[in-house]
């Protein structure tokens, strides 16, 4: 399938970061949750389990009744929403409702403090919740999902060694943290590729632990779609992992994006938009299914629903290059050119040494807009700008090579005249427009008064 030139067209895996937030489950992973029997001295009113043995927290404190019943109003609370979906409102209160388990323990209540953090991060409200995690580390300093949380917060902000450390951190102090190994696999792949080995024993780790653990199939489905650059069968092998995630859980969405982009690589083109809709339809945060579904359908020419996704993706992350790119690219195709060109703008204002802002702006001055000497000018002073930024990057080689062929200026007047005839480059091609109309302008007759 052939995809727009006048964008970076990529196909987008769950990025390292969103699933690293989507791996951080609702309970406290390992020993941390409050489930856990046996403490050397037993209050009186310490909750029980099903054998009449006292519930602890992963510090090793005996929990309280109330705090057990706390605890398990605010779990409910936060599973309904998980699959109803998260609000503002309901992200604070469920944090809220962590946090009154937490008090009713004496505030030392590890599992609870994580997840009063864990419900805000549901609402992207990052910074409030890492200082619930590193409250909880207090605590435990064992506390598996608050180390991972603390490593998300690195790699959010660009300290991927700190990261890593934090990964392999969490899985040292807690052997049964499934999150840990996940989020290490990923870097690991991030850092080594697909064929790290390493990484897939760390998902296999994971799922040694829980074998219903969904993170840890989607990351080794992405894992084998990597190998299969190298090896066709891995993707065999990708689309059975999806499959037996599928089987866990229909209603998990990331899994249906890379059920996609298993089906692109396949091209199975179809297949893959129905996986991708599948993924936003059953989570309307996913941005890589709607980025990806964007693509696909602007390859089509399917600028309708192509503008539909894309502007879910920019409601979803508004300081997203690509996401403007691509919206400004379905907007142009409906004829919208004030619409593309404000969306180009966003992109420019996002990243201003990205190229590709640039080309597509040049590209609806020359194209899109009135057709007049001064469009065409500003077109040029865009490609300029895009040249200039494009550089070295092979990637693009062939953009700058739409933008800057020249032709010899005899050949390129009579380039209509001969299908062998040379073609000129977007640039040589406004020169030669304007050149045109001043001819043009020439040849028109005189005014009277003038």
């Amino acid at each position: 399938m052939k995809h727009n030139k006048d964008q970076r067209s990529m196909l987008r895996t769950t990025t390292i970061g969103s699933l690293l937030c989507a791996s951080l489950m609702s309970a406290a992973c390992g020993g941390g949750g409050a489930a856990k029997a046996g403490a050397s001295t037993t209050p009186v009113n310490a909750a029980k389990d099903s054998q009449g043995n006292a519930v602890t927290s992963s510090s090793g404190s005996a929990v309280n009744k109330e705090a057990a019943e706390s605890w398990k109003e605010a779990q409910t609370a936060f599973d309904t929403n998980e699959k109803a979906g998260w609000k503002p409102e309901t992200c604070e209160s469920v944090s809220s409702d962590f946090k009154a388990a937490n008090k009713d323990q004496g505030g030392r209540f590890a599992e609870a403090i994580y997840m009063s953090g864990l419900a805000l991060d549901r609402c992207g409200k990052s910074d409030e919740a890492l200082k619930f995690y590193n409250q909880a580390l207090e605590v435990d300093g064992k506390q598996c999902g608050a180390r991972v949380g603390v490593g998300i917060d690195h790699f959010k902000n660009g300290r991927e060694s700190q990261a890593y450390s934090s990964f392999e951190r969490s899985v040292r102090d807690d052997p049964r943290c499934t999150e840990g190994y996940v989020n290490l696999a990923m870097m690991q792949m991030a850092r080594d590729g697909a064929k790290s080995e390493e990484a897939l024993n760390n998902l296999r780790r994971a799922l040694a632990i829980d074998a219903q653990y969904l993170p840890a199939f989607n990351q080794m489905a992405l894992l084998f779609l990597g190998r299969a650059a190298d090896n066709v069968k891995a993707l065999d092998l990708a689309a059975v992992v999806c499959r037996q995630a599928q089987l866990i859980n229909a209603n998990f969405a990331p899994i249906y994006n890379t059920w996609g982009l298993i089906n692109m690589r396949k091209e199975n083109v179809f297949d893959a938009l129905r996986m991708f809709e599948k993924a936003f339809q059953l989570d309307a945060t996913n941005f890589e299914a709607f980025m990806n579904f964007g693509q696909i359908t602007l390859g089509f020419r399917g600028y309708e629903d192509a503008k539909n996704a894309f502007t879910k993706a920019v409601e979803l992350k508004p300081k997203n290059y690509d996401a403007h790119i691509g919206l400004g690219a379905a907007m142009r195709g409906l004829g919208d050119a004030e619409g593309a060109k404000k969306q180009y703008e966003e992109a420019k204002a996002i990243a201003a040494n990205r190229p590709e802002a640039y080309f597509n702006l040049g590209l609806l001055y020359q194209d899109y807009m009135s057709g007049t000497v001064d469009d065409l000018k500003q077109a040029l002073t865009f490609y300029d700008g895009f040249v200039q930024r494009a550089g070295g990057n092979g990637e693009l080689k062939g953009m700058v090579d739409e933008v800057e062929h020249r032709c010899q200026t005899d050949e390129a007047k009579k380039k209509r005249k001969s299908s062998k005839s040379c073609r000129p480059g977007r640039r040589q091609n406004i020169q030669l427009a304007i050149e045109a109309m001043a001819e043009m302008a020439k040849m028109q007759p005189a005014q009277p008064g003038t």
